[in-house]
C-alpha cells in the first residue's frame, strides 16, 4: 500500500500496476492532488471516493495527503551486466534503515540489493515510506544467509567488501570500482566474524566526533556514495 501524493506519483512514473484507490476531499485542495487524480482518472484507474475519516482509519500514517493506492509489488530484472555495484543488507531489521538503503541506492546507481538472514519484510509500510519511491526502482533479491548472498556474486567475478568498524583500511582507501559487492550488517551486532572472514576486503568510515558508530542506513549510503564518486571520477577521466 503506497500513502501520500509522491508515492502515487512514483508509481505512475514508473509504470507500477495500480489495482485500486482511495482518495478524499482532501487530496483536491491543491493543485498537485487535483493533477493526480486527473492522471489516475485518464489512466483508467478505479478510484473510490472516502471520508477523511475513513482514509485516516485505512491509512497507516497521520498525514497521508488523501490519497491511498495498492500498488502491485514490482518485479524488476537484477541486471548484472558490465561492472555494477551491488548493495548486500544482512539481518537489516529497523524498516528504516533498510528504506534508508533503498532510498540512497537508487540515487547512486546501485544496480540491486540483495537481502539476507532475518531481515524486515522490505514492502513494509514503514520501509515503503522511506525509500521515497526507490522501492519502485530497485531490483531486490534474498538468500538464506549472507554466505548465500556472497556465493552468488562470486559466481558472477564479485568482488565483496564488507563495513567493519574495527578495519584498518578507511572506505575512501579503498577501490571501489568494477564488479562490487558492499556488505552491510545489523544495526545491533554488526557483521558475524564468520562472515567478514569470507569478505575479500573490510572497510570502516573515519570518525572524528563522540559517536560510537553509524546505524546501519547511513553507514551504507555513505559507502555506496563513496563507491559512486569513485566511479563517476573514472568516468570523466
Amino acid at each position: 500500500m503506497l500513502e501520500g501524493i509522491r508515492g502515487i506519483e512514483d508509481s505512475l512514473n514508473t509504470g507500477a500496476r495500480i489495482h485500486e484507490v482511495l482518495i478524499s476531499p482532501y487530496l483536491l485542495r491543491n493543485a498537485r492532488g487535483r493533477a493526480l487524480y486527473e492522471r489516475l482518472v485518464a489512466g483508467g484507474i478505479t478510484v473510490y471516493g472516502v471520508t477523511d475519516e475513513v482514509l485516516d482509519y485505512v491509512a497507516d500514517t497521520d498525514s497521508p495527503q488523501g490519497v491511498v493506492a495498492i500498488v502491485e509489488i514490482p518485479d524488476i530484472d537484477f541486471c548484472l551486466h558490465g561492472f555494477p555495484l551491488v548493495l548486500l543488507a544482512d539481518e537489516i531489521r529497523d524498516p528504516g534503515n533498510l528504506g534508508t538503503l533503498i532510498r540512497s541506492a537508487d540515487a547512486f546507481q546501485v544496480a540491486g540489493i540483495i537481502l539476507s538472514g532475518d531481515v524486515v519484510d522490505p514492502f513494509n509500510s514503514k520501509c515503503v515510506r522511506a525509500t521515497m519511491g526507490g522501492i519502485l526502482r530497485m531490483p531486490l533479491r534474498s538468500f538464506r544467509t549472507a554466505k548465500d548472498s556472497m556465493e552468488f556474486l562470486r559466481r558472477h567475478e564479485f568482488r565483496i567488501v564488507a563495513a567493519d568498524a574495527k578495519a584498518e583500511t578507511l572506505c575512501y582507501d579503498y577501490d571501489f570500482r568494477g564488479r562490487c559487492g558492499v556488505l552491510v550488517g545489523s544495526e545491533a551486532h554488526g557483521l558475524t566474524s564468520d562472515v567478514l572472514e569470507l569478505c575479500d576486503a573490510t572497510v570502516r568510515i573515519p570518525m572524528i566526533g563522540d559517536a560510537e558508530s553509524l546505524n546501519a542506513g547511513v553507514a551504507g549510503s555513505i559507502l555506496m556514495y563513496e563507491a559512486y564518486r569513485q566511479r563517476q571520477r573514472e568516468n570523466r577521466k
